[in-house]
C-alpha cells in the first residue's frame, strides 16, 4: 500500500495503468467482441476502437488533470472514458447511440470501480449515456465546460460531422478537440476568403502520426488532429485578413 500511496505524488506507472486496462477489457468487453462486429459497414455506426497506447498519448498530450472534464461523442463500449478517468482522475462522460456498445460500456465502468478497488487505486467520476449525441441535452450542458472532446469520426458521415460543428462554438478558449478526420477545410490556412466566416476558423489545428497497431480497425498508421479553441488568435489573423483583403459584401454571418 505504501507503494500505491506514493502513486498519489508520482503518477501511476504507465505499465500498471495498462495492466488494470486490459485486466478491465477482457472482463467486460472481451465476451462481446463477437457480436459487437455485427454492424452496418459503410455506416456512422462502424464499430472501432482506439487502442489503449494511441488512448494514453492523447490523454497526456492534452494534459488532462483531476479537475478537467472529459467528453467522448460516440464512445463506443466507454474504453477511452474509463482510461481517462483512470489515467488523470479526471471527470470523463461518454455517449453512445448503438444499445450494445452502451451496455458493454456500463459494465465496463462498473468493471473498473471494482478493479480500482482491488488495485487500491483512485479513478475519476465516469458518467455515459445511451443516445444520439445531436439530441443529448446532457451533452450540451457539459460541452461549455469541457477541457477534451473526443470524436472518433473515422467513419462518420459528413453530415454527421456538419451536424456536430455548431456545437463546437460552446468550447471554451483553450478547449481541445480530437479527431479522426478533421473538421476544418484546410489545417494549412486558418484563415482564407473561403473559410473567414466559417465555424472551424475558431481552431488552431495540428495533425499528428499514429502508427500500425494503434487502432482496431485497421493495420496501418494514420492521421489524428488536435482543434484547440482559439478565438483570441482568429480574431487577431481575421483582422489582418480583412485590411488586406477588404470584401464589398457582407459577412454571411450578419444580419439581414
Amino acid at each position: 500500500m505504501a507503494t500505491v500511496d506514493k502513486w498519489e505524488q508520482t503518477g501511476m506507472p504507465e505499465k500498471v495503468l495498462m495492466r488494470i486496462i486490459e485486466e478491465n477489457y477482457q472482463r467486460a468487453v472481451g465476451p462481446n467482441v463477437p457480436s459487437l462486429k455485427q454492424y452496418e459497414a459503410f455506416s456512422s455506426t462502424v464499430y472501432g476502437e482506439l487502442m489503449p497506447s494511441l488512448a494514453h498519448e492523447m490523454i497526456s498530450i492534452t494534459n488532462l488533470r483531476e479537475d478537467s472534464l472529459f467528453l467522448d461523442l460516440g464512445s463506443g463500449v466507454g474504453n477511452v472514458v474509463v482510461q481517462a478517468s483512470l489515467q488523470t482522475g479526471c471527470k470523463s462522460y461518454g455517449v453512445e447511440l448503438m444499445p450494445h456498445p452502451a451496455r458493454v460500456a456500463r459494465d465496463m465502468v462498473e468493471q473498473m470501480k471494482i478493479r480500482c478497488r482491488m488495485w487500491g487505486v483512485n479513478v475519476g467520476g465516469m458518467e455515459l449515456e445511451e443516445g444520439d449525441m445531436l439530441q443529448s441535452k446532457r451533452v450540451d450542458e457539459l460541452i461549455s465546460k469541457a477541457d477534451v472532446v473526443l470524436v472518433d469520426n473515422k467513419v462518420f458521415e459528413e453530415s454527421l460531422n456538419e451536424a456536430l460543428r455548431p456545437k463546437f462554438l460552446d468550447l471554451k478558449e483553450g478547449a481541445i478537440v480530437i479527431s479522426l478526420s478533421p473538421f476544418v477545410s484546410s489545417i494549412n490556412a486558418r484563415v482564407t476568403m473561403r473559410n473567414v466566416d466559417d465555424i472551424s476558423a475558431i481552431f488552431d489545428v495540428t495533425e499528428r502520426p499514429y502508427h500500425s497497431g494503434s487502432v482496431s480497425w485497421g493495420n496501418n498508421g494514420g492521421t489524428y488532429y488536435l482543434h484547440r479553441v482559439d478565438r483570441e488568435g482568429y480574431a487577431k489573423i481575421k483582422e489582418k485578413f480583412d485590411s488586406l483583403h477588404p470584401r464589398t459584401f457582407r459577412s454571411s454571418r450578419s444580419r439581414k
